[in-house]
């Protein structure tokens, strides 16, 4: 695994990679680490110019915060490639429709109406590629918790233990918004696990989350193609 360090001024990755938040960060780095792929979170400045291969994790901290740094890249020239990962949220039409308007305006004219099921790579002449990979699945609505969710173990006895539990509460008491309702879910299971709590960065590490389940490899393989 790679530290993270300070940011410096020494160099910038060819591969720069977007996420909303530190969860997500995490969440990629325990993938990275289990398939070997080499990043960098806030820059190594022990080095004059990033190794090429690295992908350089970016936490604008927040869908606005990412939008408006999506923005600036768009902005810069150069050999790099450019990833993004997002949630879908409740409605995935409206936030690929904002992902997509953004590139069309920096000159992408080719970008899909709708996201590929294995992750959309947008590749134009005189453009450097860009990735946009819109969470859990590209296809449904939701967030990193559900993406999380389809890395438990197939026929785990707890998952459906998690899912009655959790509709006793909603029936009993909801605290919580519905929109955090996978939220409530995975980390009601974790709440069960041999060390209960972590967050699922570490529970993908600890492989209490499946990090070889068919949905990671297909994850894992968007992020090869795309920064290969």
């Amino acid at each position: 695994m790679i530290e993270e360090t300070l940011l410096t001024d020494k160099g910038e990755s060819q591969n720069i990679l977007l996420v909303e938040g530190i969860d997500d960060v995490l969440v990629m780095r325990s993938l990275f680490d289990h398939y070997h792929i080499p990043y960098v979170y806030r820059g190594l400045p022990e080095y004059e110019q990033m190794p090429p291969e690295l992908i350089e994790i970016r936490n604008p901290e927040g869908i606005e915060n990412l939008l408006t740094a999506l923005d600036v890249e768009l902005k810069r020239s150069g050999e790099k490639r450019l990833g993004v990962v997002v949630d879908a949220d409740r409605n995935l039409s409206n936030r690929w429709a904002s992902l997509r308007d953004r590139l069309r305006r920096a000159g992408y004219g080719v970008v899909p109406g709708n996201p590929q099921p294995d992750g959309t790579i947008i590749v134009q002449d005189e453009k450097f590629p860009v990735g946009l990979w819109l969470m859990p699945d590209n296809q449904l609505p939701g967030m990193l918790e559900d993406f999380a969710s389809l890395l438990v173990p197939p026929g785990d006895l707890l998952w459906p233990v998690a899912e009655r539990t959790l509709q006793e509460v909603i029936a009993t008491e909801r605290r919580f918004p519905d929109v955090h309702q996978s939220k409530a879910r995975i980390y009601t299971w974790l709440a069960w696990q041999k060390k209960p709590g972590k967050p699922i960065g570490q529970a993908i590490t600890s492989h209490y989350l499946d990090p070889s389940a068919p949905r990671a490899q297909q994850f894992i393989a968007w992020v090869r193609r795309l920064f290969a």
